[in-house]
């Protein structure tokens, strides 16, 4: 078609368009099955944008960083560049934390190797979300992305090309004294044939559930799967833990010791005096324990007791009923159930019973259910 020609076809659409929307003029209607695909349709070109965008929040959730990221690749894509940058997950961002200061305390910490085995954890976990990024966007925004750009694009300029084609048969109908009737019948024909190509594509894609569902399903499936290796990562670094927690509690009790400090020209030889802690035999029930720490006397007993879940009295308690158990501040209760969010079960020597989880600090967890 000419470009005169088209800015006729363009005069006439409009023309008619003010005459139904101005003047009341009615038009030729579509059938009611046309128009619930087509608003149907529509309602399907909203949620695609909305499932990528929101997944894409789900995976990337800093909103800085994701377009951080967009700018790099419209950079390297200007520049022909292939450079890949990963979003920065914040479990990887912790590990690597974690793992400079557990280097930094050293070897002999055991708070510091605590650290490292935590922050070795989380970066694994990390590497797992960069699959779960990778996998997603593979089998789920990707399709959802070629059905907007595809499909959705195309019934989108049909049905454009529908109602410009109804507009012109209506013009054309409506001054069917000036305009021969094979113009008006080759108008028909058009706006017929646009409208069944329409029909057609709105009924294919609104028909192919398995291509719809197949995505969600792929969806799911990588969800599970990081889940299940973010278990796997986390649930041997609570027994790595344990074993720490276990060895920690174990280690023989230390003390402060004062040496005396000899300056040269100083005719005493004390002009002060220095603290070192150091390993020492087990201390009298009378020498002051550190802050959160077993008392000495308790040692011995402890090391059997911290093979298995137990517990340290902070507080005294004086049973009320027959099933509660009494304790006094200090002693070491094993654990052997808990009933609810505040009563354990345990056992003191010859005696069991409940006791509060108030009254207690957890030295060695109960084994998850």
């Amino acid at each position: 078609m000419s470009v005169s020609g088209m800015k006729k076809q363009f005069h006439k659409a409009s023309q008619q368009l003010l005459n139904e929307r101005l003047m009341g003029a009615e038009g030729t209607k579509l059938d009611e099955d046309f128009l619930k695909m087509e608003k149907t349709v529509a309602v399907m070109n909203v949620l695609l944008g909305e499932l990528m965008s929101r997944t894409t929040e789900l995976l990337q959730p800093n909103p800085a960083y994701r377009a951080k990221l967009s700018m790099l690749s419209t950079v390297s894509r200007i520049r022909g560049q292939v450079r890949t940058v990963g979003y920065p997950q914040t479990e990887g961002m912790l590990g690597k934390c974690m793992l400079f200061y557990g280097q930094e305390l050293g070897p002999a910490s055991e708070f510091g190797g605590a650290l490292m085995d935590v922050g070795g954890a989380l970066q694994k976990v990390g590497q797992a979300k960069d699959a779960l990024d990778v996998g997603i966007k593979r089998t789920f925004i990707d399709p959802l992305q070629g059905l907007q750009q595809s499909d959705m694009k195309q019934i989108k300029y049909q049905l454009k090309k529908v109602n410009g084609q109804r507009l012109d048969f209506d013009y054309k109908k409506r001054r069917r004294g000036k305009v021969s009737t094979e113009s008006v019948r080759l108008a028909w024909d058009k706006f017929m044939t646009s409208k069944e190509l329409a029909e057609r594509s709105m009924f294919v894609l609104l028909d192919s559930d398995v291509d719809l569902i197949g995505p969600l399903a792929a969806l799911i499936a990588a969800l599970l799967d990081f889940h299940r290796n973010a278990q796997r990562v986390l649930l041997d670094l609570q027994s790595d833990l344990q074993a720490r927690l276990t060895a920690a509690s174990n280690k023989p009790a230390r003390q402060f010791r004062s040496e005396k400090i000899r300056v040269e020209g100083d005719p005493n030889g004390t002009v002060g005096f220095y603290h070192q802690l150091s390993a020492a035999a087990p201390r009298s029930s009378a020498e002051t324990s550190f802050p959160g720490e077993i008392p000495a006397s308790s040692t011995p007993d402890c090391k059997l007791l911290l093979n298995q879940p137990c517990c340290r009295a902070i507080y005294s308690f004086t049973s009320k009923r027959d099933d509660e158990l009494d304790f006094s501040e200090g002693e070491v209760i094993v654990l052997t159930g808990q009933v609810d969010g505040d009563w354990y079960e345990g056992t003191l020597g010859e005696r069991s019973g409940l006791l509060p989880v108030s009254y207690v600090e957890v030295l060695v967890p109960l084994p998850l259910p």
